[in-house]
């Protein structure tokens, strides 16, 4: 029977098809991306010489020289040549020059004797012998034209230095993603801002030693460098070399448990089994009197089970055969998009790979399954005396608990907002308890959205009285009585708008926080930053300017009478604080810490006169530190500040600045000079500055909702399309009472406005009632929450969901009454 109805009436189970097909199609291109992440290794370029790095995951200078000299005393170990990494944006007659396909914005600047590691060898020229020389590699020199003997100019950390080509190198491969540029090892120090301390540290075994034992030994002197629970200093083989110079994608299937692909085919998958359900529903309760007969005639439960389970694994199977091939041509223009946001790497290719195909077709499979069983607890509600009746599902009233349970959790969401108050807490409680009240929020709309439509229409009523006509009389009584028609599609879009709107709003009311706390805690006139490819400035650039500088660093802080060590972020000062951030500071100053002393944040829950031990990067000791001082979290400085570094430290000693504050007018020529590798904001423009660049760092979760709210959308079209399908007989009835296909046409659309439109009203109200406590908690005005309401998108949404509901409508009408006469 279940092949029958797929076959010999599709109509019954077309709308299911079309939404498992859509969703196929999304989670098969998602799914052939995260199968090519764990399939496809990460690219080793830059250590492809060497069969062991010692890395330190990023940090500059973090192994010291006294590691260098451990791993070098071992017996297994012939050579270990340390590896400095620097950005230096190279520019030519002041045209910057970069490779196309570069990971970066910039080329990276390395010691020739790193060079070791890479397959670089000299094709032209020779190598750097002194300070002002500097190789290029072959692929950066024929895409720029640079050849040996032209001038070039480095400005790395902001400040513009002329060099001389003395070079080209090549490789035996072709060299994709990270342009080289290399220079004296001495020189090579000093642009790096370096004192002895390394980045990573290429390791070349004796001969007869195998690579096992090579990382057993190496890994035997770092433990020394690690705490127990915080590893910093590792060591990389294989694929992992590609780990260690960057070519891998932070949110690979490869990169641990949780990562943001797994998140986006999870968070997929779970839409994908609502709207599915939603449209299987849809079919069954159009076949509600079929399944009645069938109940009538004596089938037990277990057969109407079995043979709605079949049906889906039929439309599931059907679903598959077209929705794969699909995904896997949308699959590189999601790879493509999601290299934009950063969650994969610049090297990282789809591999449309047999096994791929099938895994995405089994979870199509696995999710139409789910989806089937929620439909079977539809169909057994359906009586046996139904079939007594034209159309049984008609006319009743929605279930209350649905109703109820959807207050329910608007009530909590309301209650969360004194309940947050009260608990108080950091970052990360707001945090959680925002999450949550969006997801009661959306929820609980999704929920209430089929009563709230004839909530709203029913006042329309004694106005459709008096009005007359059926265009307009019966659309209002169609919705009113008839209500469970439009329930589902009211439902689908409602929840689809809502979480668009309260995502957006959300994200604009954290925008708007980080710039507001960076209103509130500056004091500097300009700012200078890092652009354009660069990643620090120099100290030349701080004296000519006159700034206050900040440098980070990560270090490990371990409480002195116990407990799990934690991560943090630190940061060294130089200059007044005072004078640029304003911070309501407990204790002392932070610009009058003693040489043991240590200010933390508030979150850390440290509290002061508690002595801390703190782990640098590259040390083998604890350095004991007092609390001196508490602030609150800014993004402008770490969780610790340290007045500065120990003596075991020193190889940590650099000058690079990850921003300069200045207190007066700002010298632009000194700013001009560096050549667009230092952006420079007067005081409103770097408050602008960070609320984009809030909004750039997560931009991937609205996109997400859009997704999600597109799966709403084709529910909400399909059940409205679909119900009118079951109302042949009823137009059948219009017509021999003397209405025509324009008026019927002209009824359905009016249907469709009462239905879409107090959707949209009631997810742009939810939206604004979001965004109103947000603004409230966070002490800022109604105007400034107007703000954060997303009329834009709910106008867009809106305007795809009407013109789609009404132009499938009017399609479906017009099929349905081809044969009038």
């Amino acid at each position: 029977m279940a092949w029958r109805t797929v076959r010999w009436h599709p109509g019954s189970v077309m709308g299911a098809l079309i939404t498992l097909v859509l969703a196929s199609a999304v989670m098969s291109a998602l799914w052939f991306v995260v199968d090519s992440t764990d399939r496809q290794p990460p690219v080793v370029e830059r250590f492809a010489g060497t069969p062991l790095v010692v890395t330190t995951g990023g940090i500059p200078g973090a192994i010291s020289p006294g590691l260098v000299a451990e791993v070098r005393a071992l017996p297994q170990v012939a050579a270990a040549v340390p590896e400095l990494s620097f950005v230096a944006p190279l520019a030519v007659r002041g045209r910057a020059v970069y490779g196309a396909e570069d990971q970066y914005r910039s080329p990276w600047g390395h010691g020739w004797s790193s060079a070791r590691l890479t397959p670089f060898r000299i094709e032209q020229g020779r190598p750097p012998h002194k300070a002002g020389e500097v190789v290029v590699d072959a692929t950066l020199a024929g895409e720029s034209g640079i050849a040996v003997g032209d001038r070039v100019e480095v400005r790395v950390g902001g400040v513009p230095r002329p060099h001389e080509v003395v070079g080209v190198a090549g490789t035996p491969a072709r060299w994709r993603h990270q342009s080289a540029l290399f220079f004296a090892d001495e020189h090579a120090e000093r642009l790096a801002g370096r004192r002895g301390g390394a980045d990573q540290l290429g390791v070349f075994p004796r001969r007869g030693i195998g690579e096992g034992e090579l990382r057993e030994a190496v890994a035997g002197v770092l433990r020394s460098y690690n705490q127990p629970g915080a590893e910093v200093v590792r060591v990389a083989t294989g694929p992992g070399r590609g780990v260690a110079e960057g070519n891998a994608s932070p949110g690979g299937a490869s990169a641990g448990a949780f990562n943001t692909l797994w998140f986006l085919v999870a968070t997929t998958a779970v839409v994908a089994v609502g709207m599915v359900a939603a449209a299987l529903g849809v079919s069954v309760r159009r076949r509600s009197t079929e399944i009645a007969v069938l109940r009538a005639v004596g089938a037990r439960p277990g057969q109407i089970r079995r043979m709605l389970l079949a049906e889906g694994l039929l439309l599931s199977l059907a679903a598959a055969a077209a929705g794969v091939p699909l995904g896997a041509l949308l699959a590189p223009l999601v790879a493509g998009r999601l290299r934009d946001f950063g969650v994969v790497n610049v090297s990282f290719a789809v591999d449309h790979h047999p096994l791929a195909a099938l895994g995405a077709s089994l979870f199509t499979v696995a999710v139409a399954l789910p989806a089937s069983l929620v439909a079977v607890r539809r169909a057994l509600r359906i009586r046996p005396g139904d079939a007594l009746g034209e159309a049984p599902a008609e006319g009743r009233k929605l279930s209350r608990g649905r109703l109820v349970t959807g207050l329910a959790l608007l009530g909590t969401a309301l209650v969360l907002v004194p309940a947050q108050g009260l608990i108080g807490g950091g970052r990360l409680v707001a945090l959680s308890a925002d999450f949550s009240r969006l997801c009661l929020v959306v929820a609980g709309v999704g929920l209430v959205a089929p009563w709230f439509v004839p909530a709203v229409v029913a006042p329309l009523r004694p106005w459709a009285d008096r009005a007359g006509g059926a265009g307009v009389f019966l659309p209002v009584a169609n919705v009113l009585f008839h209500h469970r028609r439009f329930a589902g599609a009211a439902g689908a879009l409602t929840l689809g708008v809502t979480l668009v709107g309260a995502v957006v709003a959300t994200q604009s009311f954290y925008d708007w926080r980080r710039a507001d706390d960076v209103a509130r805690t500056l004091r500097a006139d300009h700012v200078l930053i890092p652009d354009g490819g660069n990643n620090r400035l120099d100290e030349q650039l701080r004296r000519a300017t006159g700034a206050v500088g900040i440098r980070m660093l990560p270090l490990t802080m371990t409480p002195q009478d116990g407990g799990p060590p934690l991560r943090l972020s630190g940061t060294l000062v130089t200059g007044d604080l005072a004078r640029v951030l304003d911070l309501p500071v407990r204790g002392r100053p932070l610009d009058a810490l003693g040489e043991r002393e240590i200010a933390v944040t508030e979150e850390t829950a440290a509290r002061i006169g508690t002595p801390m031990r703190i782990r640098l990067p590259g040390t083998t000791e604890d350095e004991v530190y007092t609390v001196a001082a508490t602030y609150p979290y800014t993004g402008e400085l770490g969780q610790a500040v340290l007045p500065a570094l120990p003596r075991s430290a020193a190889h940590l000693q650099t000058q690079p600045y990850g921003a300069l504050y200045v207190r007066g007018p700002l010298d632009r020529e000194t700013v001009e000079q560096a050549g667009g590798t230092a952006a420079a904001y007067d005081r409103q423009g770097y408050i602008l500055h960070q609320a984009a660049l809030s909004a750039d760092n997560n931009r991937l979760l609205p996109y997400l909702s859009v997704l999600i709210a597109v799966f709403c959308l084709v529910a909400a079209v399909n059940g409205l399309c679909l119900a009118l399908l079951d109302r042949r007989r009823e137009f059948a009835g219009m017509w021999r009472l003397g209405m025509r296909r324009g008026q019927v046409m002209r009824m359905v659309c009016g249907e469709n406005v009462l239905t879409v439109l107090p959707s949209l009203a009631l997810a742009l109200a939810a939206a604004a009632a979001l965004a109103s406590v947000q603004a409230v908690t966070a002490g800022a005005g109604l105007a400034v929450a107007a703000s954060f309401v997303p009329f834009g998108w709910t106008a867009l949404l809106g305007g795809c969901a009407l013109p789609a509901a009404l132009a499938g409508s009017l399609l479906v009408v017009r099929t349905s009454m081809r044969n009038e006469r």
